[in-house]
């Protein structure tokens, strides 16, 4: 093979880091002088390929662990480990000056040499939003939420929080930022399956955060409630080492100035109950900057962060549906109450039950 290096990348990463992170900023391609008539028209290209070399790394695995924690083949994934060791992406053209090709998107690091260059075809770059098409979404739904996460874009998690949540609070983006940064220490992707475990502390506005970024949900019964009353979290996958957040008790104060009119129209309209429509969206408007303001805060003067071992609970049971011989409805065999030689649903049976609500677990009786 006829493999020629035309030039060499300049960047500010002079080792291997996260690649979403590297593509935020801005890097330069010099071209070799030889090779300098070849870029001719290239500034008519919004976005190029760049093909490079893995010039450090070494060896490879057929199976390998993405950045993202996934388990796939390597010629799935963007692994610079690979039998051949070349890689592509997709940049930004910003700029040309003579030999240098000013571009952002580039997740090589400095010094890594540069075999080819392409123009890349922009309808079909802009339209895959970055690579995110709907084939790739349906293998791995939260693909471009996980992209967010090892960038630390939390402006763009709390955006999507908020279509969870229904408004904008300095609550969810406290959950959102104590989230994101569990997420890109423990490095593993929540597939829904109990791989990753959140247990929150409290069930309040912050739980609607780490929910959402971290994807542990009561639904897919990777969301523990640890019905203490206290804002923090702990992060954890199965092998018990886990991550725990909490708030420093100087945190009231410092984000006090961060949630502006916020923390009067709350006073009025939830702890005095005066819900005019009229207040409840100058709440909601409030609510918005003060979450947004919040992100900018320095995260160590909100959370105190520990390292913890944790005892977790076995994979959830799977529970066979049996019908009430009273109201015929189908229920879970694990809440079947056997009365009078029948099999009863709690409601009929008139058994006591327990329901989370806004003042936490509460037991009641039928």
């Amino acid at each position: 093979m006829n493999i020629k290096e035309i030039g060499v990348v300049k960047s500010k990463f002079t080792e291997p880091t996260n690649p979403t992170e590297m593509k935020k900023h801005e890097s330069t391609i010099i071209i070799k002088e030889e090779f300098i008539d070849g870029l001719f028209k290239i500034e008519d290209s919004e976005f190029i390929d760049v093909m490079f070399c893995f010039n450090k790394s070494q060896g490879y695995d057929l199976k390998t662990i993405t950045f993202t924690g996934e388990l796939k083949g390597v010629f799935a994934s963007r692994s610079p480990r690979r039998p051949t060791s070349i890689g592509i992406t997709t940049v930004n053209l910003l700029g040309r000056k003579a030999c240098e090709l000013k571009v952002k998107g580039l997740d090589a690091i400095d010094g890594t040499p540069v075999l080819d260059i392409k123009p890349c075809d922009n309808s079909v770059f802009q339209a895959n939003n970055e690579g995110i098409t709907e084939s790739n979404l349906k293998s791995s739904p939260r693909r471009q939420i996980f992209s967010h996460i090892l960038a630390g874009e939390t402006d763009k998690l709390l955006l999507k929080a908020g279509q969870l949540h229904g408004h904008f609070c300095p609550g969810l983006a406290m959950g959102v930022m104590a989230a994101t940064y569990a997420m890109q220490k423990i490095k593993t992707q929540s597939d829904g399956m109990e791989n990753l475990l959140a247990i929150v502390e409290t069930n309040n506005c912050v739980s609607d955060g780490i929910q959402f970024v971290t994807a542990c949900s009561f639904g897919n019964n990777s969301l523990i409630f640890k019905d203490v009353g206290k804002t923090a979290f702990t992060l954890t996958k199965r092998d018990g080492k886990g991550i725990r957040i909490s708030t420093h008790t100087e945190a009231r104060e410092y984000i006090r100035k961060a949630k502006n009119k916020f923390s009067g129209y709350y006073q009025k309209i939830i702890k005095q109950q005066e819900r005019s429509d009229e207040e409840i969206a100058k709440l909601k408007k409030a609510g918005i900057n003060a979450a947004f303001n919040i992100l900018k805060l320095d995260f160590d003067k909100i959370f105190k962060v520990e390292e913890v071992d944790i005892q977790i609970p076995d994979y959830a049971p799977s529970h066979e549906s049996i019908i009430c011989d009273k109201c015929s409805e189908s229920i879970m065999s694990s809440r079947i109450i056997e009365k009078d030689g029948k099999n009863l649903c709690i409601p009929c049976a008139g058994h006591k039950y327990y329901e989370l609500d806004g003042y936490g677990i509460r037991c009641y009786f039928l």
